[in-house]
């Protein structure tokens, strides 16, 4: 107990109100019964906010209302609900618990096939409507399928095996992916059709701009940075005209900015027989590009930064600042959500998030990807006040690829243990979320 009341001496030294005398900068310790300090206890204000997380020390700042009640909430302790009095300190004692959270929901039913043919296996499929597009081989031959929800084959095409991806654009049309090529997929559910032919530099520089669309507006995204910083922008149906919306950035931002600078230290590092101001032109271009791509690698990953149109709002994340903004039809601002799943305050399955969040078009639901284990968890986010309302436990399968949810029902490739000329062979299971 003394290290804790040590540094809560340090705190009650340091606290300050706010310029605003109605709202209030407490300083919180949050302890269990015997005096250890609790990390990772999320404090809720009286809208169900996250206002702070308690760090290692099982300190934090908050700002609050004075009268205003917060609840300290942890998955180890009793949630604990207190009233904000006058005072700039506050020392709070969780009771520790054994109760499972109620949001936690496991899947218990049994995963089956979605496509049920043991002489092939799926190489990359897509969800929707209209039932499930698949491209599926034998390793020798590979095939276009349309399949209903049911497993039956409305429709088959043999392709190229160079095509093995199958993806939709978010005007919902299905596109054959290959390493040069492309065509877009349509199905009257009796003959396959392959449409619109055209180069895979085309049908980048087409879809690739645009994030989302409402009925009166596209949300178009540029990168700068080398990926760190994604600017959008809101371009006008009727008249064309585009304007700003906003920019989601990385911490990154700035060490992308110094690429040269950063580029002349490593190389300094690696060949010390260089002269101090060795200049990075002067190298041989293929040392030039082995650099550039371990420094990609050691100190870049492009920003993960979603777009979605719910119920003809766009909703884009930003994790780097904890939030979700949220526009309507016509681009107008409406309103922040403040966000904490991914950052990993309750338990080790959560501090294994994949930067990965799955749209179900059906439902206008979104879930957040985690992975522990092997085991994959998804939880299901409230896009009103950025809360986990759902948590949902994939554990029939290790490892699952290609995750989608459509109508409450999750999709996914898993490597089966059979195998076709030495390929690894993979199956299309789902699993209905209760």
């Amino acid at each position: 107990m003394r290290h804790v009341l040590s540094l809560w001496f340090v705190l009650l030294t340091c606290s300050v109100f706010s310029q605003n005398s109605n709202v209030l900068n407490v300083s919180v310790m949050v302890a269990d019964s015997t005096g250890k300090a609790i990390k990772d206890v999320a404090i809720y204000n009286s809208k169900q906010k996250v206002i702070g997380i308690t760090d290692s020390y099982g300190t934090a700042t908050i700002s609050v209302n004075y009268g205003d009640f917060v609840a300290f909430s942890h998955i180890s302790f009793e949630t604990l609900r207190v009233s904000v009095s006058d005072k700039s300190n506050m020392l709070i004692i969780m009771n520790e618990t054994k109760n499972m959270l109620p949001e936690v929901e496991i899947v218990e039913n049994t995963p089956h096939l979605a496509y049920n043919n043991k002489d092939v296996w799926i190489v990359d499929y897509t969800v929707g409507e209209e039932g499930i597009f698949a491209i599926t081989t034998t390793g020798r031959n590979s095939h276009l399928l349309h399949l209903g929800f049911e497993q039956d084959t409305l429709s088959k095409r043999e392709i190229s095996t160079k095509y093995e991806h199958i993806t939709r654009d978010v005007f919902g049309n299905i596109h054959l992916i290959g390493p040069d090529s492309t065509y877009q997929v349509y199905s009257d559910r009796q003959t396959m059709h392959l449409l619109y032919g055209a180069t895979l530099g085309k049908y980048n520089e087409t879809f690739a701009p645009i994030a989302t669309l409402t009925d009166s507006i596209l949300v178009t995204k540029k990168s700068f940075y080398d990926g760190q910083e994604i600017a959008f922008f809101k371009v006008n149906l009727n008249n064309k005209k585009s304007e700003f919306l906003c920019d989601v950035y990385s911490e990154a931002k700035e060490m992308a900015k110094n690429w040269n600078r950063d580029n002349v230290r490593l190389q300094r590092i690696l060949n010390s027989d260089l002269e101090l101001f060795y200049s990075p032109i002067e190298r041989p271009e293929h040392r030039a590009e082995i650099e550039e791509n371990m420094l990609k690698r050691l100190m870049l990953k492009e920003i993960y930064a979603p777009v979605f149109n719910i119920e003809n709002h766009v909703f884009i994340f930003d994790f780097n600042k904890n939030a979700i903004y949220k526009y309507n039809k016509v681009g107008d601002y409406e309103d922040r959500i403040e966000i904490v799943f991914h950052r990993g305050f309750r338990n080790s399955i959560e501090k294994k998030w994949c930067n990965n969040i799955i749209f179900d078009t059906s439902r206008q639901e979104c879930y957040a990807q985690f992975l522990h284990d092997g085991i994959v968890t998804l939880k299901k986010i409230d896009l009103k006040n950025g809360n986990v309302i759902g948590t949902y436990i994939l554990d029939a399968h290790v490892f699952p690829t290609n995750i989608q949810v459509y109508d409450g029902v999750v999709y996914y490739q898993f490597i089966d243990v059979r195998q076709t000329y030495g390929q690894d062979c993979r199956s299309l299971y789902k699993v209905t979320l209760k």
